[in-house]
C-alpha cells in the first residue's frame, strides 16, 4: 500500500467517528411514579412523560421551561380547606441511563445529568386554562413544598372548617403540580436514556 492508499484510509475511518458521534442519542424520557394519601386523587394529565427529544450528542444543556409545552402537567384533587405536602425523588443519583439501565450509572458515557423542577398552582379557579396556570405559579426551590389545596385569601383567618360529621361531605379543589427541568447531553453513546420521577402527596399532619 503506498503513501496516498493510506492517507485516503485514514481520513474515510475520521469521516465514520465524525459520523457515528453525529447520530440522534435517540429519546430521553422520564416516567413517573405516582403516590398520594387516601381522599387525595393524583392524575397526570398530557402529557405525562418528561420528554426531551432526540437530541445530539455533545449537544450540551437542554431545558425544558415551566412555560413549555413539555411541561408534565399533575393535577391534585383533594379537601379543599387542607394542606398538602409533596415531595419529588428524581432519577437515581440525578442522572438519566441508557435504556434505564443502573448498571450504567458509573459510566459517563452511557448516562445524563438531570435536574428536575417543580412549580405549584392552588388559586382554586375551576376550569382555568393550564397555560394561565403555568404563568401564575409559584416555582419551588428543591424537591418538596407544602401548600393549601386552595389558597386561602389573605387578612385574618376565617372561621374554621366544618368538622366532619356523618352526612357531611367536605368541599374538594384542584391544585396543580407541573414538572420541568434540565438535561446535559454530553458525548455518549447514542440510545434511549430513560428515568423515574416519584411523586408522593400526603395531607400535612405538622407533627
Amino acid at each position: 500500500m503506498n503513501i496516498c492508499d493510506m492517507d485516503k484510509k485514514s481520513i474515510h475511518i475520521l469521516f465514520l467517528l465524525i459520523l457515528t458521534n453525529l447520530f440522534p442519542a435517540s429519546a430521553q424520557q422520564i416516567g413517573f411514579g405516582m403516590y398520594a394519601d387516601s381522599g387525595i386523587n393524583l392524575s397526570a394529565l398530557v402529557p405525562d412523560v418528561l420528554d426531551f427529544g432526540d437530541r445530539i450528542g455533545g449537544e450540551g444543556p437542554v431545558s425544558i421551561l415551566l412555560s413549555d409545552n413539555e411541561t408534565v402537567v399533575l393535577e391534585i384533587e383533594g379537601i379543599a380547606y387542607l394542606d398538602v405536602t409533596v415531595n419529588i425523588t428524581p432519577p437515581v443519583s440525578e442522572y438519566l441511563l441508557l435504556q434505564g439501565n443502573s448498571n450504567f450509572l458509573g459510566d459517563p458515557e452511557r448516562r445524563l445529568p438531570v435536574t428536575i423542577k417543580m412549580a405549584y398552582y392552588n388559586r382554586g379557579q375551576e376550569n382555568i386554562d393550564i397555560q394561565t396556570a403555568k404563568q401564575q405559579a409559584i416555582e419551588v426551590t428543591g424537591h418538596n413544598a407544602t401548600f393549601q389545596i386552595r389558597r386561602r385569601p389573605g387578612g385574618p383567618p376565617g372561621p374554621p372548617p366544618t368538622p366532619p360529621h356523618s352526612g357531611y361531605t367536605p368541599p374538594v379543589a384542584k391544585a396543580y403540580l407541573f414538572i420541568y427541568g434540565d438535561l446535559t447531553v454530553n458525548n455518549v453513546n447514542s440510545g434511549s436514556y430513560t428515568g423515574i420521577v416519584d411523586v408522593h402527596v400526603e395531607y400535612t399532619t405538622y407533627e
